[in-house]
């Protein structure tokens, strides 16, 4: 394919203007341009960062991304242990960390971001699976991977207080060894994100409630605990969706007025960036009331922190349908920025994520800003995850039994 532009309306003296490349504040730091590798998970074994991840991160960075995060990793708390692909920040694990961090923040005036992410009740434990605590139970709001599906047990007090603490050690590690913040994951069916959905959130005590704004007390009161740890400085990351990896359809707010107290809840703890995941970054989140407006667009009007879209840039299928269901993707870099640059433009989100087309191209960012889209590489996990152990595919497992309507 011959270099073009992405964008016909944007021609070379404009790219000093492009939207795509202007600098934007998160907190206290200025990202570069709009461009964010979000977290994925490749490059962990035996639950600790290898090698092989601050490579690929510092590849990423140097080709240009604004804000790179890194693969989605454990607070060190034993319901927290469940596939060793999955790494955890704790202290057996905090030089294996400062590798990676150095490796990205050297490379430049990139933004450094860790995903703490814990499994909740999506944690299986099988016969040959490594887990130092194979026995210790799965943790989560009420029992419950979805409506009528338990597995593990309620979490008590003693559990809440635990996991949270254990999140702000993790988080004051990220500070220490570097990282500019941390991003709180809660999102896709995974702990905190059990809190928010009316289905595994069944709670009566003051973790419950039957607004979202009130199921938001545990996951607002992790933001608040980092916030008071870590200090005003550090960026602290919100990841939340709609859409769960056993139900494509699910939704935390089933109209757009849920959105606007549970977004001040969690914004006054102490979150300074929204990361709004969707399956497909523009798609309407209410086709009924607003044929084109995103889950993203509709944050953005609600608050005035910076708002990361995400979902599928650059790519022909989506993250669920191309991971779990076997649709491999094709590109479409420069049809999607067309979109992308509308929506930034407009002002319906402020940073956009691309993680799988990043993945297969770490150079992406630099040769969108040289307008070069010659023989980019599509996405395939058999390749581009590959030593992925398999059990992150989920077969066999919750995922892969669950309820996937689309």
């Amino acid at each position: 394919m011959e270099n073009q532009l992405a964008d016909p309306t944007v021609t070379p003296d404009a790219r000093l203007t492009d939207t795509l490349f202007t600098p934007i504040a998160i907190n206290d730091r200025v990202a570069r341009n709009r461009f964010v590798l979000p977290a994925m998970q490749r490059a962990s074994f035996d639950f600790r960062p290898t090698e092989r991840m601050a490579d690929t991160l510092r590849r990423t960075a140097e080709g240009g991304c604004g804000v790179v995060i890194s693969e989605g990793s454990a607070p060190d708390h034993p319901a927290a242990y469940w596939q060793h692909v999955f790494s955890v920040v704790g202290e057996d694990t905090v030089e294996d960390w400062r590798r990676v961090a150095q490796a990205v923040t050297t490379t430049g005036d990139v933004v450094f971001l860790m995903q703490l992410w814990h499994p909740g009740a999506i944690r299986l434990v099988v016969d040959g699976m490594r887990n130092p605590y194979p026995d210790y139970p799965t943790l989560s709001p009420s029992g419950l991977v979805q409506e009528g599906r338990p597995n593990g047990v309620a979490m008590s007090r003693q559990d809440l207080e635990e996991t949270k603490q254990a999140y702000v050690r993790s988080a004051l590690i990220a500070k220490e060894i570097g990282a500019h913040g941390i991003e709180v994951h809660s999102c896709h069916g995974y702990l905190l994100d059990l809190f928010l959905w009316h289905e595994t959130n069944r709670r009566t005590d003051e973790y419950g409630g039957s607004t979202l704004a009130e199921r938001a007390t545990y996951p607002a009161e992790i933001v608040s605990a980092i916030r008071e740890a870590t200090g005003p400085d550090f960026i602290i990351s919100f990841r939340f969706s709609q859409w769960k990896e056993v139900d494509y359809t699910a939704r935390i707010a089933q109209q757009p007025d849920e959105l606007g107290p549970f977004l001040e809840r969690i914004e006054r703890a102490g979150a300074n960036l929204f990361n709004v995941s969707t399956r497909r970054f523009d798609a309407a989140a209410w086709p009924e009331l607003d044929g084109g407006r995103s889950l993203a667009a509709w944050v953005k009007s609600m608050t005035d922190v910076p708002v990361l879209a995400i979902g599928s840039v650059g790519l022909s299928t989506d993250m669920p349908h191309d991971l779990f269901d076997n649709q491999e993707p094709e590109p479409q870099i420069e049809q999607d920025l067309i979109r992308v640059r509308r929506g930034l433009d407009n002002g319906d989100f402020d940073l956009i994520g691309a993680g799988r087309a990043q993945i297969a191209n770490p150079g992406l960012v630099n040769r969108i800003r040289d307008r070069d889209f010659t023989d980019l590489r599509g996405f395939r996990k058999v390749r581009d995850l590959a030593g992925v152990d398999e059990h992150f595919i989920h077969e066999g497992q919750i995922v892969a039994q669950s309820r996937k309507t689309d």
